[in-house]
């Protein structure tokens, strides 16, 4: 039977967008970034579920690399950051022609910088020059009589319970040990984050607020008195509740000492359809209804809202401005119209300059984020590998489609994902999570409260 001719179009419009997004296998040319999580032969590498092949005649390609330095097939190992050109042979099989990836990937010294979220336990023994343990960055730092140590600022004990070092910048450098932990070649502790690394660019404010025509409850953007962009709050109040008590359970003690002790964090769930979260320096995080529908359980919403937290912390946005040096320019916007409001938060806050704050930061910011949340997750006794499930759900439900948000980008979920990945496997190597918590009823009883939802 012949269809109409109105039917055509709808029949083969799925096989053309199939065959555009490179449908079948082998005909168009792709890219592959993320951290090797596994090595099964000497010929295939894994990043999360996709096996690279390395094809005849593959080249390897080293940036920055020292003088007379090659990369080799032998340099690529768990835990290397690379990018795989090639084609797709099958499902989540891809055969390379090319891999690179840059010079410092193949450095086994890591060196890193973080704010101290929790007080060191041992801080006499770190003061004294005694090897210690300080557990900073999501890591766990041996320190020994070898570590070279330097202070900045306070650096005695006055109290038995005083905060010596809570909330100050830590410097280090040091190698992985097979038991997951670090061996600290040299650490340095400095200066706290100046009181302004904590406000929003523009002194802008997140302001609870009504409609003055419908009175259902609203978020305004405000600059000085003008509000600049209203976001609808999601209405159901036990979703409003229960994500605002479980983001507060979450935020690390750091919190409770200046000068992150004034913020003030507040969790919002926002009417926004894209699969998306943003934190803005102040502490106000907001939450899109289009991620909370599809986070499963109550350990992946945990990791979420601990991996904002954590850009909140750690000073992500004066830290990506000043330590990058790039310069943004911050736009001043009309006053929005009482009837309108903001659709797509992300878009918003690009266009005042605030890109970053929903659509990711540089990666090694990004990197802190998810090494602190995920301690952050452990320490709270729940399962992080959900997190992973998580970013690998993103990664499937996200393949064909191109978005810049930080939490639905299919390349930044397979980044995250493998180095999810392998942080576990090298942070924890030992530890079971087979009887940590995945779910709650707190946590159904929220999603049945809430009901379908809309998501991009």
């Amino acid at each position: 039977m012949r269809l109409p001719q109105k039917h055509l179009i709808p029949c083969f419009l799925p096989i053309f967008l199939f065959l555009l997004a490179g449908g079948v296998f082998g005909q168009q040319r792709a890219k592959i970034r993320g951290y090797i999580t596994a090595r099964p032969d000497e010929k295939t590498i894994m990043i999360m579920d996709d096996a690279i092949l390395f094809g005849p005649g593959i080249g390897f390609q080293m940036q920055d690399a020292p003088p007379g330095k090659q990369l080799t097939a032998a340099d690529l190992t768990v835990a290397t950051m690379i990018e795989a050109e090639g084609v797709w042979t099958g499902k989540h099989q891809f055969t390379a022609d090319k891999i690179k990836c840059d010079w410092d990937q193949l450095d086994k010294q890591i060196r890193e910088h973080a704010y101290l979220e929790r007080e060191p336990a041992q801080s006499a023994e770190l003061i004294g020059g005694q090897p210690c343990q300080l557990r900073a960055d999501g890591e766990v730092l041996v320190i020994d009589e070898n570590s070279k140590r330097e202070w900045h600022g306070r650096a005695q004990v006055k109290a038995p319970d005083a905060p010596v070092w809570l909330g100050r910048q830590i410097r280090y450098s040091g190698r992985r040990r097979p038991d997951g932990t670090m061996t600290v070649q040299s650490i340095e502790i400095g200066a706290l984050p100046p009181a302004d690394a904590y406000e929003t660019p523009g002194k802008r404010k997140l302001v609870r607020a009504q409609d003055p025509k419908t009175g259902i409850d609203i978020l305004e953007f405000r600059k000085d008195k003008k509000v600049e962009g209203r976001f609808k709050l999601f209405p159901v109040r036990d979703v409003q509740e229960y994500v605002s008590a479980l983001g507060t359970k979450l935020i690390p003690p750091a919190a409770q000492n200046p000068p992150m002790s004034d913020i003030e964090f507040r969790f919002y769930v926002v009417e926004d359809s894209t699969a998306n979260a943003a934190s803005l320096p102040d502490g106000s995080i907001m939450l899109n209804t289009g991620l909370l529908g599809l986070i499963e359980n109550e350990a992946q919403l945990a990791f979420v809202l601990s991996h904002e937290t954590a850009h909140v912390l750690q000073a992500h946005y004066w830290r990506q401005e000043n330590e990058t040096r790039t310069k943004r320019v911050l736009i001043s916007i009309g006053a929005a119209a009482a009837s309108a409001y903001v659709g797509n938060v992300a878009v918003f806050l690009g266009q005042l300059g605030l890109a970053a704050v929903a659509n990711g930061y540089a990666r090694r910011l990004e990197n802190q984020a998810d090494r602190l949340a995920l301690e952050n997750v452990v320490e709270h006794d729940y399962d992080p590998g959900q997190a992973i499930g998580l970013l690998r759900m993103m990664v499937s439900r996200y393949s064909d489609r191109s978005t810049s948000a930080t939490w639905s980008n299919h390349d930044s979920s397979m980044l995250r994902g493998s180095f999810l990945t392998v942080q576990i496997g090298l942070r924890y190597p030992r530890q079971e999570f087979k009887k940590a918590t995945v779910d709650s009823d707190t946590f159904r009883a929220m999603r049945e409260n809430m009901g379908p939802v809309k998501i991009m």
